[in-house]
């Protein structure tokens, strides 16, 4: 997948910041800040992890309003498993970033990221909010995606724009994640701006509608983190009021989607020691969920993604890990091929409950292994048991992941 690092046109009344603060061990970017000029229409989606990181909670809270006009996130520390002091420390640092904005203290979310267990460093963070507020601009989108980022290799930004009654309407996604990432949500952190006026209740219901099929469909390794949080903040400032009875809505709905959806395959390919995406698509389930649940299952065996990282077209561990996701189907009605990244190549590898008649020779064993071998291509599973499909992005498993987490805290 091709990362754009084009100069966007942030939709209007933004302001954004990314700089160090001192809380990574290395100096890089780690507090960061997004700032509208007027107060939003707001909306959230948070991990449902049971174990909620303290700026989930306060950010929760607050968002229940519809209503916010800052996001201070922070990335090296998660600011998790600490009690009530965890509160604490993410109130202090909220409260004194209200103060210098001269703004309620109830307005302003936050975010976190980074190692769990660790004293929150609020004094660092307090100190650093006057220069932080001084880098505002609204092309600070790039430091404040920096600022972000922990294990990732890639910025992660997604833009679109289009007219509506004559008027330019902008998007704009940033989001971050490598690990610990099976959303419902994941160590996922997503914020999607636009200057379309629209009304919190119905950023509610786009976010509800969108995202199912798009960040909730990703599995780096299948760990969902104490600390997910997507925001989407709408400030008006294009003067365009939006609303599902309203012309353009369809339009901005379908740009929703497209912006999530590409973050979202972003994560996956800069997953922790990732040599490559896929996806796992099950059709002829009997219900949706019996689909996703198949789905996942594959996506997230260890087996599967090992085998994936050597382009091995070990076909035997796919219908185990479908036979092992709690789904009632009849194995010798179930299918599975390989599909080319381009769509174009299809080798079928088992079928009627044994190795695919069609599957034999070393040429057909060579062309299922260069499937294998680039990103985007697709095992297809069908149960022929019904007409419900689900479809994960998922990615391999490589000694580098290994690597990556277990070196994370030192």
């Amino acid at each position: 997948m091709k990362v754009s690092h084009k100069i966007f046109y942030p939709p209007k009344g933004f302001l954004f910041a990314g700089i160090s603060a001192g809380i990574k061990k290395v100096p890089k970017n780690d507090l960061g800040l997004i700032v509208s000029e007027k107060v939003c229409e707001a909306a959230g989606v948070f991990t449902s992890n049971l174990f909620l990181a303290a700026p989930v909670l306060i950010s929760k809270q607050r968002i229940k309003s519809g209503k916010a006009k800052a996001i201070l996130v922070n990335s090296g520390n998660a600011n998790a498993g600490l009690g009530n002091d965890g509160i604490v420390w993410a109130k202090k640092t909220t409260r004194a970033l209200a103060k210098e904005l001269k703004i309620k203290e109830s307005l302003v979310l936050a975010a976190s990221t980074g190692v769990i267990g660790e004293p929150f460093p609020s004094e660092k963070i307090c100190a650093a909010l006057p220069d932080l507020i001084k880098s505002l601009n609204p092309f600070g989108y790039q430091e404040f995606t920096r600022a972000i980022m922990t294990t990732d290799t890639k910025e992660k930004i997604s833009y679109r724009s289009f007219r509506v009654r004559g008027k330019e309407i902008r998007i704009l996604g940033i989001s971050k994640g490598a690990g610990m990432i099976q959303p419902k949500m994941a160590t996922m952190l997503g914020f999607i701006i636009t200057d379309a006026k629209v009304k919190s209740k119905w950023l509610k219901q786009l976010l509800s509608e969108t995202v199912p099929d798009t960040f909730n469909r990703i599995s780096i390794d299948g760990d969902t983190s104490t600390n997910d949080s997507l925001f989407l903040l709408a400030g008006g400032a294009s003067r365009v009021a939006l609303a599902p009875d309203q012309p353009g809505w369809t339009r901005f709905r379908g740009a929703l989607a497209q912006v999530c959806l590409e973050l979202a395959t972003m994560m996956v390919a800069d997953g922790e020691g990732v040599s490559r995406y896929f996806y796992v698509q099950v059709k002829g389930a009997k219900t949706k969920p019996d689909a996703e649940a198949v789905s996942r299952r594959i996506a997230n065996s260890p087996l599967v993604k090992t085998a994936i990282s050597a382009s091995d077209p070990n076909w035997g561990r796919i219908i185990a890990a479908a036979g092992n996701a709690g789904v009632k189907f009849n194995p010798d009605r179930v299918s599975v091929s390989l599909i080319s990244d381009d769509r174009k190549e299809k080798v079928e590898i088992f079928k009627l409950g044994a190795r695919s008649k069609t599957y034999r020779g070393l040429e057909l064993e060579k062309k299922a292994s260069q499937i294998l071998g680039r990103s985007g291509f697709q095992i297809l599973v069908e149960l022929d048991r019904g007409r419900e499909s689900f479809e994960m992005i998922t990615c391999d498993f490589t000694e580098e992941y290994v690597r990556i987490n277990a070196s994370y805290r030192s």
